[in-house]
C-alpha cells in the first residue's frame, strides 16, 4: 500500500538512506533535515506518516511531535520516532509524546520497511472510516429530511427494558417538541383517541405474537386537536429467537387518506465490518497477536480501579528480550520476529488466561497479573524466566538459537493512584536486572 510519507532527520546519510528505502517501495516521500520546514509542509499538506528524528538542533523530535497533536487537523497523524539511542526514558517519553512505534539507528531496511507498511495501511483503514462515516452521516440526514416532507415518524420498543424511543418526526407529528421528555409507551397510548385505544393496544400485542401490526387510528394533540395517523410496526428477534425490539412508523395521513407507506432500508454490513477491523487494529499487536500499548494501557488502568473500589492484589512485569539487537544484527529480523513471538508462546503456556501480555514497542512486553501479590509474582517471574532460557529455536545450518529474558516485578501499593506508578517501578525493576547481569528477576 503506498502512501504519503514525510521523514525528518538532520543527518543527511540517514535523511537519504531513508528516501532511497521507502521511494523504492513505491512510497511518496517529502524529506526535511529541519523541524520547522517541516511543520510548515505538514501544515500546507498532511501526510499520512511522519518518521521523525528525537535528537535534532533548535528543535528536538519530541518539540515537533508535540505540536504536531497540538493541531486538531493533524492530530491523527501517525508518528514513528526514530534514532539512534537505545534509552528505555526514551522510548517511553516518545510514546508518551504520541507516538506510534520507534526505530533505532543503524536502520534494518526490512523493519523499516514492515513498520511503515503496517501503519500506512491502518492510516488508510482510518481515512476510509472516516469517508464512510461521513457518508453515513450525509445518508442519515437526507432520511431525516425525507421523513419531515413525507410526514413519516418512526418508533422503537425496546421490549427487555420497556424503553419507547421516538424519531424527531414523530414528536412533531404528535405535537411535541422534539427535545421534550422521553416517551414511554404507556404515554404514547395515552395520545390515542380513547375511542381507538383499546384497539391499538391490542395490534400492539399481537405484533409479540407474530402477528402484523397496520393501521390507522387517530392521536389527540396536546392541544386538543386530533389528527389520523397511519401505523406499521413488526418485530426483531435475536439469533438465538428471543425478542429484543419491536420497530414501527407513524405516518400522518390526515390530509392525505390515500396515502401510500414509504419504506426505507439501510445496509451497513461493510461499515460494521470496517469498524470491528479498525478495532481489532487498535487492540492488537501485528506480529504476536498480543495486546497493543494503548489497550495494555486501558485494561491495566481499569483493573487498578476495580482493585481500589473492591479490593485485592495485582502486580506487573516488565519484561525485555536480552541482547535481542545482537539477535536481529546476526541472524536478520525474520529471526528476530520468531523470537518475540517465541516469547510470547512460552509466557501464554506458563501464565494464567486472566493475565493480560501487552507489547509496548520493539522486544519490550508488559504483563498483568491480577489477584496476585509480590511473593507470587515474583515465583512466577523466576518460572517465566527459566522456561525462556530453556527455549531454543532450530536454524537451518547452525545450532538451535537459545535466549533469554530479564523481567521487573512490582505490585501495587495503597498509594497507586494511576497506573503508571506502577508500571515505573516495574520499569526500574527491569533495569536493575539488566544492569545486574540479565537473566533474572528482580524487584
Amino acid at each position: 500500500m503506498i502512501g504519503n510519507i514525510l521523514v525528518i532527520d538532520d543527518e543527511p546519510a540517514a535523511l537519504k538512506l531513508l528516501k532511497d528505502i521507502l521511494t523504492a517501495e513505491g512510497h511518496v516521500v517529502r524529506p526535511f533535515n529541519n523541524g520547522n520546514l517541516a511543520l510548515r509542509s505538514i501544515r500546507a499538506e498532511a501526510p499520512e506518516l511522519v518518521l521523525l528524528d528525537i535528537r535534532m538542533p533548535d528543535m528536538s523530535g519530541f518539540e515537533v511531535c508535540r505540536l504536531i497533536k497540538a493541531d486538531s487537523r493533524l492530530r491523527e497523524i501517525p508518528v514513528i520516532f526514530i534514532s539512534a539511542a537505545a534509552d528505555i526514558d526514551d522510548k517511553v517519553r516518545a510514546f508518551e509524546e504520541g507516538g506510534v512505534d520507534y526505530i533505532t539507528k543503524p536502520f534494518q531496511k526490512e523493519e523499516v520497511i514492515a513498520r511503515v507498511k503496517t501503519h500506512v495501511a491502518l492510516s488508510h483503514s482510518i481515512r476510509e472510516m472516516k469517508s464512510v462515516t461521513a457518508a453515513l452521516r450525509k445518508s442519515e440526514e437526507n432520511l431525516r429530511l425525507a421523513q419531515t416532507i413525507a410526514r413519516l415518524g418512526h418508533w422503537e420498543w425496546d421490549i427487555p427494558s420497556g424503553r419507547f424511543l421516538c424519531s424527531e418526526e414523530m414528536y412533531r407529528i404528535m405535537g411535541m417538541e422534539p427535545k421534550g421528555p422521553s416517551t414511554s409507551q404507556d404515554d404514547f397510548l395515552r395520545m390515542v383517541h380513547p375511542d381507538d385505544r383499546e384497539r391499538v393496544s391490542s395490534h400492539l400485542r399481537d405484533v409479540l405474537a407474530g402477528n402484523g401490526f397496520d393501521i390507522e387510528y387517530r392521536v389527540v394533540l396536546p392541544d386538543g386537536k386530533v389528527r389520523v395517523v397511519h401505523g406499521k410496526g413488526k418485530v426483531f428477534h435475536t439469533d438465538s429467537g428471543k425478542q429484543e425490539k419491536v420497530i414501527g412508523i407513524v405516518q400522518d395521513i390526515h390530509k392525505h387518506n390515500q396515502a401510500r407507506m414509504l419504506g426505507v432500508i439501510q445496509d451497513i454490513t461493510e461499515r460494521k465490518a470496517l469498524q470491528d477491523k479498525l478495532e481489532e487494529q487498535a487492540n492488537t499487536d501485528f506480529l504476536t497477536g498480543r495486546t497493543s500499548r494503548r489497550r495494555f494501557l486501558e485494561q491495566a488502568e481499569q483493573e487498578l480501579l476495580r482493585v481500589r473500589r473492591y479490593g485485592g492484589e495485582m502486580s506487573m512485569f516488565m519484561l525485555d528480550l536480552d541482547h535481542f539487537k545482537g539477535i536481529n544484527d546476526r541472524y536478520g529480523h525474520q529471526v528476530g520476529d520468531t523470537v518475540l513471538k517465541k516469547l510470547v508462546q512460552v509466557c501464554q503456556e506458563l501464565l494464567r488466561d486472566v493475565d493480560v501480555i501487552g507489547r509496548l514497542g520493539g522486544e519490550e512486553f508488559a504483563i498483568m497479573l491480577p489477584e496476585t501479590e509480590i511473593g507470587r509474582a515474583l515465583e512466577i517471574g523466576q518460572r517465566l524466566c527459566h522456561a525462556v532460557a530453556d527455549t531454543a529455536i532450530p536454524l537451518d545450518d547452525a545450532p538451535p538459537l537459545r535466549f533469554t529474558t530479564s523481567i521487573g516485578v512490582a505490585s501495587l501499593t495503597v498509594d497507586d493512584s494511576h497506573i503508571d506508578a506502577l508500571i515505573n517501578r516495574a520499569d526500574n525493576a527491569l533495569y536493575r536486572a539488566k544492569h545486574g547481569g540479565r537473566n533474572r528477576v528482580c524487584e
